[in-house]
Formats: C-alpha cells, structure tokens, sequence
C-alpha cells in the first residue's frame, strides 16, 4: 500500500489559504494546515475533519515570521511521517500608506513572511517532493507583482520578488517531477480591512474582485493544466493588458492616486 501524501497550506486559517485547504479537502486531498497558533486554526482543522471522516488533517501553529519556522515545519512532517505533493506557499501581510508611517520592524516581519519564508520553505520541501512522481508547488504572489505601486512599495517589491523565483526557479526544474505555479489574484475580500480599502478604491476593484473559493478553485484547475502563472478573473487578467501599454509614469500617476485613499 502506498504511503499517503498530503497538501501543506500555510496561512491555512484565514482566507485564500483556508479556501485552498477547503477546496483540497473536497477534491479528496490529506491536508496539514499551517497557520498561527490561534484557535481559528483548531476550528478550521476540526471543521474539515467532521466533514471528511475518510481524509486525514492535521495542523500546526506556528509564526513563519520566526527565522527558523520553515525548519520546524519540516521537521514536524519528518517526525509524523507526513509526505508533501503539494505546497501552497499562501502565508502573506498586505499593508496600504507612507512608507514612513510604520516603523522599520514592521518591514523587516513582512519582508521574512512574504519572501524568506517562502523560500525556505521551497528549498526544504523540494528534496522530498522531488522524489515522488509527481508533485505542485503553488507560491502566491499578487496582482500588485506587476506594478510598482506607491503607498504599497514594500508589499508590491515582495510579490515581484516571488513571482520572479518561481518563475525562474520553475524553468530550473523543467524535467523534474515538480512544477511551480504562481497565483496572482487582483481584490480578494478576505477580512474587514480589505472589503473597505475595496469599497474606497471603487469600481476597479469591485469588477476585479473574486472570493477565496473561487481563486482557489480556479488556481488548482489552472495547476492541473500546467499553467505557470495565474491570474484568477476576467478583468484582472485585461487590465494587465492594457497595464503594458500605457506609460510607466501616467501609470504610476495612477495607482499614486488610487493606494494613497488607503493612508488617509
């Protein structure tokens, strides 16, 4: 019998990585979720675990802000046997406003989760999934990886970063078992604070706006078809389009306007 394999989410309590556990779970996936030791993450866990009695789930609180939180990880799936097939490296911190107007620590924690984390994670999990016949890794990035956005530059410079090394580190592994692909969703409403900075920054947004469910399920099927890069919605995708052909400066004139409502 072969041994069992499993997704590993992290962000798994909240939003887009709590749809992604979800969605996994309902197409017949083992997942361990991974999020910060909060008792939103026992819910979630235990929620999957009433409703898919056959699958196994397991959970790990944990703050990936922590140097040395992809190491654990790893070693909490080394020590319970757990084999990763599919990695959604989702865990991530959005902000909006002056750059100034939040102090250097803040940087320094969001730059760790965003990216470093990432990384560690991808390097430490890759030995072992590139030794199955087949296995995914989904790194979530963001619409903003297109741009350079003022009053977002930090949170914007991050998800370039991201969908720069998978793309590159996707090409490295052509001819390996394992592939990479990149989510870049535009508005997703997941808390409070982003259905409001939605509302403010008006139509755009709204027209672009997909819920959790439906970018996860989306990113999975586009997985499956072995796209690289994917950007969940219609609109989304044609304002990118139309991104490349209008001038860097008007364009940065614009998001200028757009993300500086959120800092006031």
């Amino acid at each position: 019998m072969s041994k069992p394999t499993y997704t590993l989410v992290t962000g798994a309590s909240n939003g887009i990585g709590r749809a992604f556990a979800e969605e996994c779970a309902e197409r017949g996936d083992n997942v361990l979720l991974v999020a910060l030791p909060e008792p939103k993450l026992e819910e979630v866990t235990n929620q999957l675990s009433s409703q898919y009695p056959e699958q196994s789930f397991h959970l790990l609180g944990i703050n990936l802000m922590d140097q040395g939180a992809p190491q654990q990880i790893l070693k909490w799936c080394n020590d319970n046997g757990f084999t990763v097939n599919l990695l959604i490296n989702n865990a991530g911190l959005g902000n909006s406003g002056p750059f100034v107007s939040r102090p250097a620590e803040f940087y320094q924690g969001q730059m760790q989760l965003n990216m470093v984390s990432l990384v560690g994670l991808t390097h430490l999990f890759l030995p072992m999934m590139m030794a199955q016949e087949k296995a995914n890794i989904i790194n979530v990035a963001s619409m903003a990886a297109f741009y350079d956005i003022p009053f977002k530059g930090i949170y914007s410079a991050s998800k370039k970063f991201v969908l720069s090394f998978s793309r590159s580190l996707n090409k490295e592994l052509e001819g390996s078992s394992v592939k990479i692909t990149v989510l870049c969703p535009a508005s997703v409403p997941t808390n409070p604070d982003v259905m409001q900075r939605e509302k403010e920054l008006g139509l755009m947004a709204r027209l672009s706006s997909r819920t959790p469910k439906q970018v996860a399920s989306y990113t999975l099927d586009k997985m499956l078809q072995g796209k690289q890069v994917v950007i969940p919605g219609f609109f989304p995708r044609l304002y990118k389009r139309i991104g490349t052909v209008v001038p860097y400066r008007t364009r940065l004139n614009i998001l200028a306007k757009q993300f500086v409502k959120n800092s006031k």
